[in-house]
């Protein structure tokens, strides 16, 4: 969604040539392999509190697990690590 937004914004500003990146540079290397992981927050979150109903001896409250899966449904928030190894 965001690279849409992105090259929408890119179309509507002028073309800079001292400091784009040439076509030709960037294919002369290939690319290996790509590992990408991302990790939600929403899968944080209902793994500690997985975590922590086995390891508490109390139940866990209503109001909590209503919570977490109402963070895990609708948050989409993260961190993401990319590593791409391009061959020489």
């Amino acid at each position: 969604m965001i690279q849409h937004a992105r090259r929408k914004i890119e179309s509507f500003l002028p073309v800079t040539h001292e400091i784009s990146i040439p076509i030709s540079t960037v294919l002369q290397n290939g690319v290996a392999s790509v590992t990408t992981l991302t990790l939600r927050f929403g899968t944080a979150l209902t793994a500690g509190v997985t975590a922590g109903a086995a390891v508490w001896p109390e139940p866990i409250p209503a109001r909590l697990v209503i919570a977490v899966l109402a963070a895990a449904a609708w948050d989409r928030s993260g961190l993401t690590y990319v590593r791409v190894r391009r061959t020489e």
